[in-house]
């Protein structure tokens, strides 16, 4: 490879990798909608997952209210699992509480599981606004299992006691230990998918790039505009058009380019599969449509694609300090300044192929219908298909499965670990590398005493 067409190559190679890289994280999610225009009244936190929380152990939650405006007073009544749970306090919130003159009702039931409760400003033409507690409950734990924390009926009104209008988001209480087998499944059918498409492309690709690779040094250089552009996007994460342009641009360049690599370079089929991700993704992408399949489906689509082009421009020794980096990397930003989890943030609003979401199995159905999910980004599977692919170029195919199952295996164990205890964003590569690491030192190690033998 020409020194004029290397750092081309690797500037597409950045732009590409970065818009991978930027949600490089494990993270619980759960499907929410939103509402403009009304209150939100919310059981916060929406989720308690909490295995520690055994028999006779207390938990508290709140009945919040978001964007609250013109509030006089409310009824509700709140229900939940009684064998599971008993409420043994109910305590006025403080959006209500701070006019310091209001009357409060209450009746709690634990045989059948709920709680009827009115407060209501005294004073005839008080009305409060804004965010802030309604009601502050806390529940005894009784039993293991899982409920909801249903909002059964729920009447704002004001001070002429009209009804105010309001959306509602129920609780959900877990403490039975979690695991999942949809993204460990995912993970393994990407990894395998990639290998194999890996076999069938390599020849073209590295025919492309001159059979070249990238030393050591660039993939350090790599990580390093990674961190850099990261820090950016953490610190601009107001800059929404920016961020749209160059993620679409981004990802129209890689598919513009396989498509032209293996269609003989033909420009006029290779413009064909950008224009099928642009402009669903401009029509589609507040619809149901995308968000719950194509842009998981674009983002496995991406996710084999970079690995394919990125896999082929790494050699043995390359892939180890680039991976290596790249996990200590992901640690500091993901647990310690949280820069990688601020970009993912900035993201999130764009609905954008930078996560694949997928709901857990088990299915575990929250309040309000909504799933519980577990976003993988996509450079972690690009993370885990380049440790499979530069593996079994270098140990074959019987090792290469051996360290994609111990993979798979790690992975499955810290995000049960993650989804039960933590429930944190959590560096995904770390997941990988752990269950790839001793094996491949193993080897590394067997490798070395063979060929010097003591």
């Amino acid at each position: 490879m020409s020194e004029n067409k290397k750092p081309k190559i690797l500037g597409m190679i950045v732009l590409a990798a970065i818009s991978l890289f930027i949600l490089s994280s494990a993270k619980v999610v759960n499907s929410a909608g939103e509402t403009e225009g009304a209150a939100k009244i919310a059981v916060k936190p929406l989720a308690v997952f909490n295995y520690s929380l055994g028999a006779n152990e207390q938990f508290s939650v709140n009945v919040t209210a978001f964007n609250a405006i013109n509030l006089h007073g409310f009824r509700l009544r709140l229900t939940f699992d009684a064998n599971l749970l008993e409420c043994v306090a109910v305590q006025e919130g403080m959006l209500l509480q701070a006019f310091n003159s209001t009357v409060m009702t209450q009746t709690v039931n634990n045989t059948s599981g709920n709680i009827e409760t009115s407060v209501n400003l005294t004073s005839p033409e008080a009305m409060a606004s804004g965010n802030d507690t309604l009601l502050g409950l806390t529940f005894r734990v009784k039993n293991t299992g899982e409920t909801a924390i249903h909002l059964d009926e729920l009447e704002l009104y004001d001070s002429v006691g009209s009804s105010l209008s309001h959306v509602t988001y129920d609780g959900y209480f877990n403490n039975k230990f979690i695991f999942d087998v949809t993204m460990p499944l995912a993970l393994v059918c990407v990894t395998l998918v990639s290998i194999f498409l890996n076999q069938k492309t390599e020849g073209k690709l590295k025919s492309t790039l001159e059979g070249k690779e990238l030393k050591a040094k660039d993939g350090a250089l790599l990580v390093g505009l990674m961190v850099v552009m990261i820090s950016v996007i953490a610190f601009l994460r107001q800059a929404v058009a920016p961020l749209m342009i160059l993620f679409l641009f981004s990802y129209s360049m890689l598919l513009f380019m396989f498509t032209y690599i293996f269609s003989n370079k033909r420009w006029y089929l290779a413009i064909l599969p950008p224009a099928i991700f642009v402009l669903p993704y401009i029509f589609f992408r507040t619809t149901d449509i995308w968000s719950e399949g194509l842009v998981n489906v674009y983002g496995v689509i991406f996710a084999i694609l970079i690995t394919l082009y990125i896999a082929n421009l790494f050699s043995w020794k390359s892939t180890l300090i680039f991976t290596g980096l790249l996990t200590i990397v992901d640690i500091v930003m993901v647990l310690v300044t949280g820069w990688m989890v601020q970009a993912a943030e900035a993201t999130a609003g764009l609905s954008l192929p930078v996560i694949v979401e997928l709901p857990l199995i088990p299915l575990i159905v929250m309040g309000g219908g909504r799933l519980l999910r577990m976003g993988l980004g996509l450079g972690d599977f690009f993370f885990a298909g380049l440790l499979a692919i530069q593996t079994y170029k270098k140990y074959g195919k019987r090792f290469t499965l051996v360290c994609l199952a111990t993979m798979t295996l790690s992975f499955s164990i810290f995000e049960a670990i993650n989804l039960t205890y933590w429930k944190i964003p959590f560096p995904g590569t770390l997941m990988i590398i752990c269950g790839w690491l001793p094996l491949a030192t193993f080897r590394i190690i067997k490798d070395r005493k063979h060929i010097n033998p003591v």
